[in-house]
């Protein structure tokens, strides 16, 4: 099982070595506490969760060239509340094809009726990839799409499962004093598992 708190050491390096934008680690504990706090205030699941299909809403919170870190929420189709937490590494954008070639998953859920599970698994060595959708010419928002398959797929009473993430990645531009500047990136996506 990995832990979706503080971000791993392949991604800590990464951001490190390629001048990226980690996380504050105020931030992080934050993540990391609300985690923890939901554990522990509902009950132990005795099931996986209810639903096999989430749609979540993502915000960047570490990144370089090769590798994309995001957290935030989601609902599933059965009601299931979910925190997330997952790090794609992949080629660098702009390569032509730019295969997912790892990173992984975590997710806290809550059912309606209470009951509080995990789902965590890895990304698939070159079992997806990102799409430019929109290069952003001229400094506007870029976009891009993120297709990858997940494998060891596991909850708090299954393993050996797989998954699917799919979704739009936006990155939000402007100029700042003639050059050009992401300030924000964000995810939009559905994520399905077979437990």
């Amino acid at each position: 099982m990995r832990f979706a708190g503080p971000v791993p050491g392949k991604v800590r390096d990464a951001v490190k070595q390629n001048g990226g934008r980690p996380m504050r680690l105020s931030c992080r504990f934050l993540v990391a506490a609300c985690s923890a706090a939901a554990l522990a205030i509902f009950p132990a699941a005795s099931a996986a969760p209810s639903s096999t299909n989430f749609t979540v809403s993502l915000a960047e919170y570490a990144f370089t060239s090769t590798v994309g870190c995001f957290t935030g929420n989601g609902r599933s189709n059965a009601g299931d509340y979910a925190l997330v937490d997952t790090c794609i590494e992949h080629d660098p954008l702009g390569s032509q094809p730019t295969y997912i070639t790892g990173g992984w998953f975590a997710m806290t859920t809550r059912s309606p009726s209470g009951a509080i599970d995990y789902v965590t698994g890895s990304y698939v060595y070159h079992g997806g990839m990102v799409t430019t959708i929109n290069p952003g010419p001229n400094c506007t928002n870029q976009q891009y799409g993120i297709n990858g398959d997940l494998e060891d797929v596991a909850t708090s009473n299954t393993s050996g499962g797989t998954g699917t993430f799919a979704g739009t990645l936006t990155h939000y531009r402007t100029r700042v004093f003639g050059r050009c500047v992401t300030y924000w990136a964000r995810v939009r996506a559905s994520v399905t598992f077979a437990y």
